[in-house]
Parts: C-alpha cells; structure tokens; sequence
C-alpha cells in the first residue's frame, strides 16, 4: 500500500499539451486520416481563431457513418456532422485522482485542459493509465477491475455487427473460435479501405446490403492479440497497453480461456479508487 505521505500530483503534470486539430469544415476521411498518422483517438475540433468548439473521437467516427442513411461517403462529410458540439473541460491544478473520477462518473475518454489558455492541452484515458502504471505498482490485479460479461465474435460473423458493437457496447471485441485467435477494435474498422463505407460509391454498396455480409471478421481483426492474466499486477496491464498502445486486453486465465476484457477506462476507474485520503490531501494542498 502507498504511504499517507505520497505524492498528489495534478492534471498539469500528466496532461498532453501537444494538442491534434482540425476545422469543422474538414471532412470525416481527412479525421480518420490525422487521427492515425499523429497515433491519436480524438481531435479537438477548432475554429479560425484556434479555439476549440468540438471533439471528435474514432467512436462518433464511426457511430456517425454507422448511422447516416445518405449516401455520402466520409470525404464528403464534414467533421461538424459527426462532432461533439459540447466539450468538457477541465483544470490543470486538479489532483489527478479527482480527474479519473471524473472520467468514471461521467463515463469520459478525454477532456480539455483549460486555463487562462482556452487550449492548454487534453488529458485522455492514455495519460491517466500511465500515471496509474507508473505510481501504483502492487495496488490491484486485473481480475478486480476487469469486465467479466463481455461480447465476443466468430470469426465467421459478419464484420458490420461486429462495428455496431464496437460503436455502441464493448471497445474492442476478443474472435474466439475453439480459441483467441484475435480482436476487433475501432481501429481496425476505421483502417478497412474499399470496404468499410468511405466513398460515395462504397457507402452505397454497404449500406444497401451488397456485400456488407460477405465481410467477415476474419479479414480485418488484429491477429495474435496481446493478452494479460487474470492475476497480473494492474499497473503492469496498464504499462502494456500504453505501451503497446491499445486500449483492450482480453484477459486470460491459467486455461488461456479468455475469461474478461481490461480497458483503459477500467485503469482509470481503479485510479479514482486508489485511496480516498488522497483526495483530502490533494484538496488542502491546492488550497494552501
């Protein structure tokens, strides 16, 4: 267990301040496209005077063109379509563990770090799994914070269902046949060219059921996926995700059955949990 007299630090220390931006006026494939070539999930969206008047992640992604029902493709929609109109934000000087409460109760992926500067900086469920990696090594294991009742897929199934779910349910979906043999997450729906509606011809195509059904999810899941155990430190699942950089771990058990999936946002709610001494001393440290 940490000391009473460990170190409270606050979102300035663990924000990113090198934030990804894009125009309303941009399209959804230029998004999709800025968000892997800077190795982000989300973009603060921002006008001509750079203040920030949106968000858009991988998830309103692909939830929005899940969902249209035109037949436009995404480099003819505009980010403002698909965007987040309302955005949280949140101080610098507030104690990390506060923040990842925050997160948890209001079920956030990332948030704005505002100031006198309207755009310090995002704090994101990576920057919070790194400091809990990082300063809470021996805290919990992965089976007390893991999601036991989890979706899983053949791979067989038809990819477009396997989307729905990871848009509206489970970020990343374990493919077991007899056993794990990989994982569909939202990158590897958002990566699909020539399938996964990004033209106006494909989005048509898709959309009315061509052949929608003949994608599987065999050919676009992540094969061999990285794993953890079931009684592996927390931090150290923590550290291999960042590391890694995913945001999903189908948890194994001495069987190698998969037996639950970790998140990041479940790091993130142990963060929050980490000790409610904590918070008083981060609240009376601030104050002074």
């Amino acid at each position: 267990m940490e000391s009473d007299s460990f170190e409270v630090h606050s979102v300035n220390d663990v924000m990113t301040r090198w934030v990804v931006t894009i125009t309303p006026s941009d399209s959804l494939l230029k998004a999709r496209d800025v968000m892997n070539q800077n190795h982000v999930s989300q973009l603060v969206v921002a006008d001509q005077r750079s203040r920030p008047i949106g968000l858009i992640s991988k998830r309103d992604l692909a939830r929005f063109l899940l969902e249209d029902m035109t037949s436009r493709g995404a480099d003819e929609i505009p980010v403002s379509e698909a965007s987040s109109k309302s955005i949280f934000t949140i101080r610098q000087d507030l104690p990390v563990i506060n923040a990842a409460r925050l997160f948890d109760t209001d079920n956030l992926d990332y948030a704005v770090v505002t100031n006198d500067n309207p755009l310090m900086g995002i704090v994101t469920e990576t920057d919070l799994s790194h400091y809990f990696s990082q300063k809470f090594h021996g805290r919990f294991k992965v089976n007390d914070f893991m999601e036991s009742d989890f979706i899983f897929a053949k791979s067989t199934y038809p990819v477009v269902h396997v989307a729905h779910a990871i848009v509206l349910r489970q970020r990343g979906i374990p493919v077991i046949d007899e056993e794990l043999v990989g994982i569909v997450t939202l990158s590897d729906i958002l990566s699909i060219k020539g399938k996964f509606p990004l033209t106006q011809d494909e989005t048509v195509k898709v959309k009315s059921g061509e052949y929608a059904a003949l994608i599987t999810t065999k050919e676009v899941m992540t094969l061999n996926p990285t794993t953890t155990d079931e009684n592996t430190d927390l931090a150290q699942a923590a550290q291999i995700m960042t590391t890694k950089g995913v945001s999903t771990l189908p948890v194994i058990d001495g069987e190698s059955d998969v037996v639950g999936m970790l998140t990041k946002h479940d790091v993130v709610k142990a963060l929050g949990q980490v000790s409610g001494h904590l918070i008083v001393e981060a609240k009376s440290n601030r104050a002074a």
